[in-house]
C-alpha cells in the first residue's frame, strides 16, 4: 500500500516537472508526442461517447463563463459568414459556439475520437451544416494558403511545437486575419517546484507543457501585431474550499487590479492572446 502511494507520488511529481519543459515538444520528438496525445485524448473522448450527457453538451446562449472565456468570445462577436479554424478543437464547444454565431467552422484535432465527439456535439446542437471536423495536427495542416479569417484555440498552443504551429497558423490565415487563443501560464519557474511537492493529481496530457518566453517569441515572430490580456491572479485561490464560493468576486477583483496595476500581470496565471497576420 505504502509502496503504491510512493510510486504514484513520484510519477505525478515527474508529470508536474515535465509540464514546464516537456522534451516531447522538441522537433525530433513531434511524431511520438502526437502519437501519445492521440492515445490520451482518444481515451478521454471515449468516456463521453459511451455516455453522452445532453445537459453537458446542450448549447446555452446565456452560459456563465469565467472572464477568460468572456473576453475570448467578445473578440468573436461579429463572425457571421467568416471562415474559422478551431485548432485542437477537442469536444467541439468553441466550434459550436462560433457556428451558432453564423460562422463557417472547421475543427481539427489529433484525436479521431475527439473529432467523432465534436461531430456529435455539432449535430446535437443543430450546427452540423455550419461545421466540418477533420483529424489533423495543427503543426502540419492540409489546408490551402490564406483559407481562414480566424484561427482560434482554447488551451491549444501549450500542446504544440510553436515554431511549427506558428508557420502553419500564419500560412492558413488570410491577410490581416486574426488568431485568438486562451492559454494557461505559470508566473515563475520556482512555482513548479512548489507544485511538485503536493500530491494533487496533474491532469496535463503527455504532450502539454507551460509556455515559456522563448516559445512565445518564436510564435509571435510570425505575426505583424499581437496583444495579451491577463487573467487569474486571486482567482487561483478559488481552488481552495475556503475561497471557491467567492470565485466570481475574485475574478472582478483581478480585472480591477490589472487595470490599476498593470505590472501585476507577472503574477497572473492565464492569458488571452490575439495576433494579427
Amino acid at each position: 500500500m505504502i509502496k503504491s502511494v510512493i510510486i504514484n507520488y513520484i510519477e505525478n511529481l515527474k508529470k508536474v516537472i515535465r509540464s514546464y519543459n516537456n522534451p516531447l515538444k522538441r522537433k525530433e520528438n513531434i511524431s511520438l508526442k502526437d502519437k501519445l496525445e492521440m492515445q490520451f485524448y482518444d481515451e478521454e473522448a471515449e468516456k463521453y461517447l459511451n455516455n453522452f450527457d445532453e445537459n453537458l453538451f446542450r448549447y446555452d446562449e446565456n452560459e456563465e463563463m469565467p472572464l477568460t472565456h468572456q473576453y475570448f468570445y467578445s473578440l468573436l462577436e461579429n463572425i457571421k459568414d467568416k471562415m474559422i479554424l478551431d485548432c485542437c478543437c477537442g469536444h467541439g464547444f468553441a466550434s459550436v459556439k462560433c457556428a451558432k454565431r453564423g460562422a463557417r467552422v472547421t475543427g481539427i484535432d489529433i484525436s479521431p475520437k475527439m473529432i467523432q465527439l465534436a461531430k456529435k456535439n455539432a449535430q446535437f446542437n443543430n450546427v452540423a451544416n455550419y461545421t466540418n471536423f477533420e483529424v489533423m495536427s495543427a503543426q502540419k495542416m492540409n489546408f490551402k494558403d490564406e483559407q481562414f479569417d480566424y484561427v482560434i484555440g482554447i488551451g491549444a498552443l501549450h500542446h504544440l511545437n510553436l515554431e511549427f504551429a506558428a508557420k502553419e497558423i500564419s500560412r492558413v490565415l488570410r491577410p490581416e486575419g486574426r488568431g485568438i487563443f486562451i492559454e494557461p501560464r505559470i508566473p515563475f519557474k520556482w512555482l513548479i517546484f512548489i507544485r511538485s511537492l503536493f500530491p494533487n493529481k496533474c491532469f496535463e496530457s503527455p504532450g502539454g507543457s507551460q509556455l515559456n518566453e522563448k516559445d512565445l517569441e518564436l510564435f509571435l515572430n510570425h505575426f505583424s501585431q499581437f496583444h495579451f490580456e491577463y487573467f487569474m491572479f486571486l482567482k487561483k485561490l478559488s481552488r481552495f474550499p475556503l475561497f471557491n464560493k467567492v470565485d466570481k468576486q475574485l475574478d472582478k477583483i483581478d480585472s480591477w487590479l490589472i487595470k490599476k496595476l498593470p505590472h501585476l500581470k507577472l503574477f497572473y496565471w492565464a492569458f488571452v492572446l490575439e495576433v494579427i497576420k
